[in-house]
């Protein structure tokens, strides 16, 4: 049986998409469980409004005053700007509730309240603010190897901005992060300033250490792969003339340690073990790693079958692979094996199909059967092609992004037609495409509507009976 799907094409339009504000948590109407006057925050009077409880008879009167009260640091025009609520507009519950949600979300509040109050004329509406304690002053103490200005840089913290406890503390880790990714695996960073809420700076206190760097990398155990190519593996490795780059750091060695020990289970060897030895020479500067591997066993294939297929012959499938009986096990090839078996059946709409690879240890040693599980679900066919095009002039044509498809309505859905008619829409360099951003043209199968009439995919002439 063969169903309808929609395909959506999403694509980003040449000009970068136009800001939108964002809707925050639910607060006020009112707002938040602030209170006036607490540390960090400005002294409240009470004021002279009526409960935050709005009527059915106040939705839809204009706004006649919309007041901002509390604020210090930040300007009112600053607040209005990421607002909805404004004079002359009618009042909607809803839209000052989101714009709370906004400000609440913004960074730079820790609280928002509204109150309401019916004057002349209709509706005033004050928003009170209780702001944030801003960082007044950052400092560095103790670096003496690395600049104040990439110390701020891997702090991501300014002054001026909210001093907010989770941020100062991120701070402290990103740094010390910094320092041992450069060698200084013993830096110690601590936080002076910025945890009180009566602080108004943030001092990090900074133990740098010693810069020590790998000296020479080497392997013990290794019969089957060369030292050479164990060291496009890893990291840890002297650096290029021992001083650029090479630097000590023992979550990477630690990390190389798992790398490696994963390369050799991808080879077949499922029961290598991989430790490490450091040795410093006697000036403490210069490090030796050596890892220590134990192989093991390499495991051969003794069967390659293939459960679960209906629609293909299973000769016709194991003509596709390159992975056979009598061979040493190979993940990559595995996972190359894996891939074709999903193109074959996303090439004739079985976009759906779930194709697992189980390889299975045997009592024989060093024996595995390596079976490919399919579960092929239902096969599809193009119902509708919706177009999206985003941005601030989205003045593009339907039909030059219809005219860049391989597939039409009706057709059988190619999976290889898809990824083909994205190439195309990415070459046309009609969108924006941003890898870094994760911006590009792309597109999304969409499942069909309710009430969506399926309908069968079959060859041409077929009968109703006969299965595509």
């Amino acid at each position: 049986m063969a169903r309808t799907l929609s395909i959506g094409l999403l694509v980003a339009g040449l000009m970068a998409p136009a800001a939108h504000a964002q809707m925050g948590g639910l607060g006020g109407m009112g707002g938040g469980g602030g209170v006036p006057g607490m540390p960090g925050g400005p002294k409240s009077k009470k004021l002279d409004y009526y409960t935050p409880v709005f009527e059915r008879r106040e939705q839809g009167e204009p706004i006649v005053a919309v007041k901002i009260v509390g604020n210090q640091v930040h300007s009112t025009d600053k607040i209005r700007a990421q607002m909805q609520t404004r004079e002359g507009r009618d009042f909607d519950p809803e839209v000052v509730r989101a714009d709370v949600r906004r400000l609440s979300s913004s960074g730079m509040f820790r609280n928002v309240n509204t109150y309401r109050k019916q004057v002349e004329g209709g509706v005033e509406i004050t928003f009170e603010v209780f702001e944030l304690p801003t960082i007044t002053s950052l400092k560095f103490v103790g670096n003496t190897h690395v600049k104040e200005k990439s110390l701020r840089k891997k702090a991501e913290l300014k002054e001026g901005e909210p001093l907010q406890r989770f941020r100062i503390e991120e701070g402290k880790r990103k740094l010390e992060e910094f320092y041992r990714e450069k060698g200084y695996s013993d830096a110690k960073v601590e936080i002076q300033e910025g945890l009180d809420p009566a602080d108004k700076g943030v001092v990090f206190s900074i133990y740098e250490g010693e810069l020590k760097r790998i000296y020479s990398t080497k392997f013990v155990g290794n019969t089957i792969v060369s030292d050479a190519r164990l060291k496009t593996q890893i990291e840890s490795k002297p650096g290029i003339l021992w001083y650029f780059k090479g630097q000590v750091d023992s979550e990477k060695i630690d990390e190389d340690v798992e790398k490696l020990t994963a390369y050799y289970r991808s080879l077949g060897y499922f029961r290598a073990r991989v430790g490490r030895e450091l040795e410093y020479g006697d000036s403490g500067k210069w490090l030796t790693v050596t890892f220590v591997i134990d192989e093991g066993p390499r495991y051969k294939i003794r069967n390659v079958s293939i459960v679960g297929n209906k629609t293909f012959t299973t000769d016709s499938l194991s003509d596709r692979l390159e992975l056979h009986a009598g061979e040493f096990f190979d993940s990559r090839r595995m996972e190359a094996d894996l891939s074709e078996l999903k193109d074959t059946y996303g090439s004739q709409g079985y976009i759906q199909a779930d194709i697992k690879a189980d390889p299975r240890f045997l009592e024989e040693p060093g024996m595995i059967d390596l079976v490919y599980d399919i579960a092929e679900g239902e096969q599809y066919r193009v119902g509708r092609v919706i177009v999206n095009i985003e941005g601030e002039n989205p003045h593009t044509k339907r039909n030059v992004v219809i005219n860049r498809l391989s597939l039409a309505p009706n057709d059988i859905i190619d999976i290889r037609e898809i990824r083909a008619s994205e190439r195309r829409l990415k070459a046309s360099e009609l969108f924006l495409t941003d890898p870094m951003r994760g911006i590009a043209p792309t597109i999304a199968i969409k499942p069909p509507e309710l009430g969506e009439e399926a309908a069968l995919a079959r060859k041409p002439g077929a009968s109703s009976s006969s299965p595509y």
